[in-house]
């Protein structure tokens, strides 16, 4: 078994489970896990916690998955006409 360096299963989980509004930030990551700063960017960008953190987001305010929302946003603008 490959012997990894980080703990990033623990540390995706911090910043997804911040929730979207959240100041936790990757610098926050980085201080907190001991993980330099650009190797979190990298990591958290190849990986798109950004993205599943806005999609969580999307669901717990609005109840749907961010497909259906955005089906729901399209549907109200046209027919805005």
């Amino acid at each position: 078994m490959a012997n990894r360096k980080y703990d990033w299963v623990t540390a995706e989980r911090f910043f997804l489970d911040s929730g979207y509004t959240s100041k936790v930030s990757l610098k926050t990551i980085s201080e907190n896990y001991n993980i330099p700063y650009q190797t979190v960017r990298r990591y958290a960008a190849v990986h798109k916690w950004h993205t599943k953190r806005y999609r969580a987001w999307i669901k717990e305010k609005h109840g749907m998955e961010f497909e259906e929302h955005l089906q729901n946003l399209y549907r109200e603008v046209m027919n805005r006409g």
